[in-house]
């Protein structure tokens, strides 16, 4: 269509409207309101009704789009009847409406409506491409579209910067809250346990630790009419949106039963920043290194014990798999090892004979491997735990008046440290490397070492105190869990206590008492236990104690 055309013929119009959750990070106030598709639609309606040549055809709206990309539903249904002709006029509001990326708005705006012959008018802007300069047309809309798209870069960085501050200040700053949390009525970046799904958590982790598979916990949840997360949402009233499920219904299913028991916001740690998007006209989302992700610990209240949840994460690494569905792993599963090779042992069943008889044997040796077969029988392994978790349990009576002892010295973090040796060598090796590196120079100086040597060892000794730094990083996590876990639950002692006179063994008792069962030759066996560690820990605090009041009596 000609210009000529556009003079005497009727302009079939396209009214573009577009507003996206992007335009209230970007625009403030008062222009959030005004940029409302309402507000956007009566402004253009009033202008096409004071222009008699102009009729509306079709309004086009993209609302909850971003206009840092075209991939629109409604523009792209625009463009087909652009490209049928059914329109040969598009009036937006302003240049932001229509699109915020710099090189894609300009190849529209300069290439493809004036190769066919489309009428583009920006009200506020005051640009009608009928009437426009050239000036207007190559620099002052093009320039207009950069400011667009220069101001999408600079918000996206300072909205980036805003919620990394908020995430360290442990602030929770996403759409939902996970499963078994809600947001905080009186503060939305605080979460608090949601009662009516703390209970089904509580479940998932209680049947994992019984040895129930998680599929047919799954299971177990669905034919009781439990709502998955989604539903779960949906049912408070919450507009949920997730890419885990495509089912019209969804239901519960391995993966979300393994979300959950994977999450340490159970636990009471805020993980956040896991995933991020590749900058900020692209919605592809990539996933972070766990090193980069902010971490909060004791951030809300807990749902979950912090001992079953690292024995749930040992069961997960064991992949146990029942052998029917809804059937329960063996009692021993996951905790049965080969003392000689370390390998699991393997379950097995001897159907000669009257009864049949199970028994275990080294796996590397049922493979044909090099061991040999430690075998043990059920029954015969059974009673040697059984009396081996008694003698435990009876010989952990010490530690109570231990236990009480050191919280009422209130034991610091820093005291803790101290207790800790782990960090001494490390950090003497520290210590070390600077001194060498920082002697380097003077050697050189000195002629002791050529320019080449010089160069070539200190990279050599930066990169030993990298290494030495990363260390003491995991080290001061470690000693953080190990203080937590040894000081934090000061009812573990009596939680176990109550076991003390087990006839028989439970596969929930024995996943929280027992790390490892060491299957040794003649039918000997070893265990260490889960609070092996804690214990030791408990010694070395009642050694430090005994020797700081030793120390202040010498001084009274």
């Amino acid at each position: 269509m000609s210009k000529n055309n556009l003079d005497t013929d009727v302009l079939k119009v396209a009214m573009y409207l577009r507003l996206s959750q992007d335009d209230e990070k970007y625009d403030k106030g008062f222009k959030v309101e005004s940029n409302s598709i309402s507000n956007q639609r009566l402004q253009i309606n009033d202008f096409i009704d004071k222009n008699e040549d102009m009729e509306l055809i079709e309004e086009y709206v993209d609302d909850g789009y971003s206009g840092i990309n075209f991939e629109r539903p409604a523009f792209k249904k625009m463009m087909e009847d652009v490209i049928t002709g059914r329109i040969n006029c598009i009036v937006v509001k302003d240049l932001s409406r229509f699109g915020r990326d710099y090189i894609d708005s300009g190849r529209y705006l300069q290439r493809v409506f004036p190769s066919l012959d489309i009428r583009f008018i920006a009200l506020n802007d005051n640009y009608d491409s009928y009437t426009a300069s050239e000036t207007e047309k190559n620099l002052v809309i093009p320039f207009k579209s950069f400011i667009n798209d220069n101001y999408c870069r600079d918000t996206s960085a300072k909205v980036r910067s805003v919620c990394k501050v908020k995430r360290k200040q442990g602030q929770f700053i996403s759409n939902y809250a996970p499963y078994g949390y809600e947001k905080d009525k009186e503060d939305k970046h605080k979460i608090v346990i949601d009662k009516e799904a703390e209970y089904v958590v509580q479940k998932i982790f209680s049947m994992k630790l019984e040895g129930y598979s998680s599929y047919s916990i799954a299971k177990h949840l669905n034919d009781n009419g439990i709502l998955s997360p989604m539903e779960h949402k949906k049912a408070k009233g919450i507009r949920y949106k997730t890419g885990f499920s495509t089912k019209a219904v969804p239901k519960w299913d391995t993966p979300a039963v393994n979300r959950i028991l994977t999450n340490e916001v159970y636990i009471g740690t805020l993980q956040q920043g896991k995933r991020e998007k590749i900058n900020y006209k692209l919605d592809k989302v990539v996933s972070k290194d766990r090193s980069d992700w902010i971490e909060i610990e004791d951030n809300h209240e807990a749902i979950i014990d912090i001992y079953d949840f690292e024995i749930v994460q040992k069961l997960l690494k064991c992949d146990i798999k029942a052998k029917n569905v809804g059937e329960k792993a063996d009692l021993f599963s996951g905790l049965l090892f080969c003392k000689d090779c370390n390998a699991q042992m393997t379950k097995k069943v001897d159907k000669r004979g009257k009864t049949p008889t199970v028994y275990y044997i080294c796996s590397q040796y049922n493979k044909g491997k090099q061991c040999s077969r430690h075998s043990i029988k059920q029954e015969e392994l059974k009673l040697s735990v059984l009396e081996m978790i008694r003698h435990y349990i009876n010989s952990l009576g010490k530690y109570e008046s231990i236990s009480e002892e050191i919280r009422e010295m209130e034991v610091s973090y820093e005291v803790f440290q101290k207790i800790d040796k782990r960090q001494e060598y490390t950090k003497k090796s520290k210590a070390k490397f600077e001194l060498l590196k920082s002697a380097l120079y003077q050697d050189l100086k000195e002629g002791i070492i050529s320019e080449e040597e010089f160069y070539g060892m200190r990279e050599f000794y930066t990169n030993r105190i990298v290494e030495s730094e990363l260390i003491l990083e995991k080290q001061n996590k470690e000693i953080s869990r190990l203080y937590q876990k040894s000081l934090g639950n000061k009812n573990f002692l009596s939680d176990i206590k109550k076991y003390r006179n087990i006839s028989t063994l439970e596969r929930g008792l024995l996943v929280r008492l027992v790390d490892k069962i060491y299957v040794l030759e003649e039918k000997r066996i070893e265990i260490h236990f889960n609070y092996d560690e804690t214990t030791d820990i408990l010694d070395k605090l009642s050694d430090y104690t005994k020797q700081s009041s030793e120390l202040m009596k010498e001084v009274v």
